[in-house]
């Protein structure tokens, strides 16, 4: 897996198949419990690496989905209380 922007295309019980949204045709498996946020079938995630550990960041930009958006905001409302 290479650093960059993935859509979320399907979920299953533990992972998640991204895409790159650069065009290239490789897809990769990613576990559900890594994503930083309630993750949804066509988010657009930023994954990157830090050390040995895969990081993810929700991009709100990319992602068109009001669904996904709301769980988000839902989900950073509960984490500042």
């Amino acid at each position: 897996m290479k650093p960059g922007l993935y859509k979320v295309e399907t979920i299953d019980k533990r992972t998640a198949l991204l895409t790159p949204i650069n065009g290239d045709t490789d897809q990769y498996t990613f576990p559900v419990t890594d994503f930083t946020h309630n993750v949804t079938e066509g988010d657009v995630v930023e994954v990157w690496r830090e050390g040995t550990k895969w990081l993810t960041k929700y991009r709100e930009e990319e992602t068109r989905s009001i669904s996904s958006h709301a769980k988000d905001f839902m989900k950073r409302i509960l984490d500042k209380e």
